[in-house]
């Protein structure tokens, strides 16, 4: 039996926003909506010691929370710039794991004793790719009879670009430092929490063909889905190419996607993209409104026309008042 082919079509009702912090939200008709945001940044090693007493193994944990990071926040043309340097501070959140099951957010201690607080930047750039691969073959990662075909994605998909920059480590020339950054993964279809069901595609007409990703939909049916969260299976640090490992992570009911970078030290910058693809809707020519910036131009304007309007009054009436002047004196 041939998979199910799922194109993109024109359909009115269709949103994108984004925040105050990274991440975009795609509302659809009918109340169905699609989130991804951005949760936390993490940079941790693992160092194992011996001692006359035995072998110990310690973590090194440091981590920011992007909620409530400053950021930056820029529109030119069709792209959303999100940007912003902050300090990581020791923290106990740590993912486990780093593979494609479901696995859990546990603590770790922090090793004490050192005093320089790392450093490190995002650059987060959100816009519709007109140029991503018009279609991929997806199947589940366990039941490749679990599959769809997903055609004309070139006007159905946001490009996320990553950019994360490591200014400065504690120890980087001696310890092998490696970063997580950990995105929330929310969506509503047909008024329920939506399933997220891990699948591995490929494409014919992408210059690198294989992807990994999560399909979003009301079942456990790749072919029923209303979004595609996908991405290379590998990303570049200082310009050269790693295999990419992702964590599908569950927390006191939340959902993160968790994706690892290793071998990280002062000086890095990795860069890697995910694909937010809307499954049959057209969303080219839809203009990405950032809810922070949207309101200080209502605000902006809402001023203006208060400025304005006091203007017109205070010439009315300095006006009036000139001409009694001039009618008492003459």
């Amino acid at each position: 039996m041939l998979p199910a082919s799922i194109a993109a079509a024109p359909s009115g009702g269709v949103s994108i926003s984004t925040g105050s912090s990274p991440g975009v939200t795609v509302s659809l008709p009918h109340g169905d909506q699609l989130n991804f945001s951005y949760s936390y940044l993490l940079v941790y090693a693992d160092i194992q010691y011996s001692t006359m007493f035995g072998d110990f193994e310690h973590t090194v944990l440091f981590g920011a929370d992007l909620r409530d990071v400053s950021w930056h926040i820029s529109l030119k043309g069709d792209t959303t710039y999100f940007n912003s340097s902050f300090p990581l501070v020791p923290t106990t959140l740590r993912p486990i794991g780093f593979d494609d099951n479901l696995t859990n957010l546990t603590t770790s201690r922090s090793l004490s004793g050192l005093n320089v607080t790392p450093e490190a930047s995002l650059s987060v750039q959100i816009s519709i790719d007109n140029n991503v691969s018009t279609s991929i073959y997806a199947y589940n990662n366990t039941n490749s009879a679990n599959a769809a075909n997903f055609t004309n994605l070139s006007v159905s998909t946001l490009r996320i670009d990553n950019y994360i920059t490591i200014a400065k480590i504690p120890l980087a020339n001696i310890i092998p430092y490696n970063i997580v950054l950990l995105q929330s993964l929310n969506a509503t279809i047909n008024d329920s929490r939506g399933n997220f069901v891990g699948f591995r595609a490929n494409s014919e007409d992408f210059q690198q063909n294989s992807f990994n990703g999560f399909a979003i939909g009301a079942s456990e049916a790749i072919s029923h889905s209303r979004g595609l969260l996908w991405w290379l299976p590998n990303y570049t640090s200082n310009g050269q190419v790693y295999p990419l490992h992702f964590s599908f992570l569950r927390t006191e009911g939340a959902l993160y996607l968790a994706f690892q970078f290793h071998g990280v030290s002062s000086g890095t910058v990795i860069v890697q993209d995910p694909y937010l693809s809307v499954v049959n809707e057209t969303i080219n020519g839809i203009k990405i409104i950032n809810q922070q910036i949207h309101m200080a131009f209502e605000i902006l304007l809402h001023n203006i026309e208060l400025v304005t309007t006091g203007s017109v009054i205070g010439v009315l009436l300095v006006g009036a008042a000139y001409t009694s002047y001039r009618s008492k004196k003459f």
